[in-house]
């Protein structure tokens, strides 16, 4: 279901202020002067700072799965199931980097709200299932080893494709390299993916 036009207009700005200064340092008027309307309309909305903060950790884990096709992975092998699925993470990361940075804010405080919102506990358990599916064949027909445990290949793939974002500032002040460039992208999107292919290849 669409979104009333002011809720989203208020949900991208405050993804944008939460993910640059934390559940604490943004401020309600922030987030109005760059919708252009008023404290009133927000709290209309969402009905304090904590649950608009919540919805925009929701709206940014439907964001950044916007691209997923989990239908689509079950007519392909395991392993290029797998590589097609880590790859369409690493987009999405890429695509809204403001995901990468609320998250790490939130993981900073010790994710104190991500925990009372059960669409992003959803979310992230139907992207593990899919993981879930995919090792279970590989590891029937024998391409994917029997000891992978799905947990980690979870977690394997989301800290690679979250650092790739995350870490961009320090890679082009220390190293002078950017990985946002198309072709620094590319060539991190196929690293990640062959990363994650050969943990699990049997």
């Amino acid at each position: 279901m669409a979104l009333d036009q002011v809720k989203q207009d208020i949900l991208k700005a405050a993804l944008s202020e939460f993910a640059s200064f934390g559940f604490e340092g943004t401020r309600i008027e922030s987030i109005t002067a760059k919708t252009h309307t008023s404290k009133r309309m927000i709290y209309y909305h969402f009905g304090s700072k904590e649950r608009l903060y919540i919805e925009v950790l929701e709206y940014a884990n439907r964001l950044v799965r916007e691209n997923e096709r989990p239908a689509d992975l079950a007519h392909l092998a395991p392993l290029l199931a797998l590589s097609t699925y880590v790859g369409s993470a690493f987009d999405g990361f890429n695509k809204h980097p403001d995901f990468v940075r609320l998250n790490l804010q939130e993981s900073l405080r010790g994710a104190p709200f991500l925990g009372q919102s059960a669409s992003v506990a959803e979310l992230n358990r139907a992207s593990l299932a899919v993981i879930e599916e995919i090792l279970a064949r590989g590891q029937a027909d024998g391409s994917m080893r029997s000891d992978v445990v799905p947990i980690n290949v979870f977690i394997n793939f989301i800290g690679l494709c979250s650092y790739n974002v995350a870490s961009r500032h320090t890679y082009q002040a220390v190293h002078h390299y950017d990985p946002a460039l198309e072709d620094n992208r590319r060539s991190r999107r196929e690293s990640i993916c062959d990363a994650i292919v050969r943990y699990v290849k049997a």
